[in-house]
């Protein structure tokens, strides 16, 4: 599960976003669908239920529940003070797909709520009907048979570990920076936002007091690519792979010398060779003959044995969204967007970011009750930069007590701590 959200200047009316989502779902066959599980493979089919939006009151990301509670869905739209959030499950869209039905929504929202707003060519509306194109699987289209295969990342990483609650909620810290000071600042150290952050996220890990000397494994971090920008396709369907970066547990290391092998491991990874060959493989493994004519539930022991090597060659997922392109005339009335990836199923922190109308908005999200991780990421910023954060959080943070923006935004959450008696450590192996 993933979700982006907008952040509106006032409080959301659930009448008029009801009737927005019911205008924008006819507009998005791909994601009007349910999932159904035959023999050999999980299938999507079209869902004719109606889309019910809700208050927000569960943990971020929470599982989908299925039929009873999501009407088949495979998103849910949620709102609370002034956020509106569309939380999807991954096999459904990425975060490029999610983000074009969010920004038409609002849209709806926006101009139900009496607000003068134009599409001015940059939104998918209800009024213009889908191009076969944003159907289309855009691995099949760029699948090249003999291009290189790419081979899974297996050698061990740091595993983040921490202190799990036992109700298992997720625990998200925002923090918003101004986005073009940032950039200037990458720039200046030749590399972009998102290899700047990304070695400062990698230096958390290996400077936090919770995480010293716990694993003699390097930091990998995993970064979503959007094929689109290589391979063009209007697909809303999920069109990303990863690629990653890791960085050596071993002390000495500065700042800088962390950006430039970031920085120089993702240019040579975002090559149209390199990623032509994580096309060749994800293709090649859907057309196999044998694997056509496997029972679906020997499948899903497969998947889960490979899942589980990805998961120890893995200490964290770090995306980025980017600068999102709204109209104009919507800008006064979004104050941010945020993008927040769930976390694994053990200990673990995960980083979502992008930015609108000047604001850089960088989500963590962890199921861990220990922050250090993420208050020494905006340590690190701020001592580097110059750049103080504006934080706030769903209850991860001391300090939500008497953040206004925290207590806006998020529902009343009380600790696990608090709630049921204590947590509980769970082990986490390096």
């Amino acid at each position: 599960m993933f979700r982006i959200s907008a952040v509106l200047t006032e409080g959301v009316d659930p009448d008029a976003l009801q009737q927005a989502a019911d205008i924008t779902i006819k507009r998005f066959p791909t994601m009007a669908v349910k999932l159904r599980k035959g023999l050999f493979w999980c299938s999507l089919h079209e869902n004719n239920n109606p889309l019910t939006v809700r208050k927000e009151s569960a943990s971020p990301c929470s599982p989908i529940m299925g039929v009873k509670e999501d009407n088949g869905y495979l998103l849910r739209i949620l709102y609370f003070g002034r956020r509106i959030t569309l939380e999807c499950f991954h096999a459904l869209t990425d975060g490029m797909g999610a983000m074009e039905f969010l920004k038409s929504l609002v849209y709806r929202y926006l101009l139900l709520t009496g607000k003068e707003v134009q599409d001015e060519g940059v939104l998918l509306l209800p009024e213009n009907p889908p191009e076969p194109q944003e159907e289309e699987d855009g691995c099949v289209r760029y699948y090249q048979k003999h291009a290189k295969k790419a081979k899974l990342e297996e050698r061990k990483a740091h595993a983040i570990q921490g202190t799990v609650p036992e109700d298992r909620k997720t625990m998200v810290i925002h923090g918003v920076l101004p986005a073009l000071p940032l950039r200037d600042y990458a720039r200046r150290h030749g590399t972009t936002i998102t290899g700047y952050l990304a070695a400062v996220f990698a230096q958390a890990i290996l400077s936090s007091g919770s995480q010293q000397g716990r694993s003699p494994h390097p930091v990998r971090l995993v970064v979503p690519v959007n094929l689109r920008g290589m391979f063009p396709s209007k697909s809303l369907r999920n069109f990303v792979t990863q690629i990653s970066v890791s960085l050596p547990a071993a002390s000495g290391q500065t700042i800088d010398d962390m950006v430039e092998s970031v920085t120089a491991q993702m240019k040579a990874s975002v090559t149209e060779e390199h990623l032509s060959g994580k096309i060749a493989a994800y293709v090649g493994y859907e057309k196999m003959l044998v694997g056509r004519m496997v029972p679906w539930f020997i499948k899903k022991m497969a998947i889960s044995l490979v899942s589980k090597r990805v998961y120890h060659a893995t200490t964290a997922l770090f995306t980025n969204l980017g600068d999102v392109k709204l109209p104009k005339s919507m800008e006064p009335y979004i104050e941010m967007i945020e993008v927040v990836p769930s976390p694994k199923k053990a200990a673990s922190i995960n980083c979502g970011i992008c930015s609108v109308g000047g604001n850089l908005n960088i989500a963590f999200a962890g199921n861990i009750a220990e922050p250090d991780v993420i208050e020494r990421f905006f340590e690190l910023v701020s001592q580097q930069t110059g750049l103080e954060a504006e934080l706030y959080s769903n209850g991860w943070l001391k300090s939500d007590k008497h953040s206004a923006v925290g207590r806006s935004l998020y529902p009343p959450y009380t600790a696990a701590s608090e709630q049921s008696g204590g947590v509980r450590p769970i082990p986490v192996k390096a």
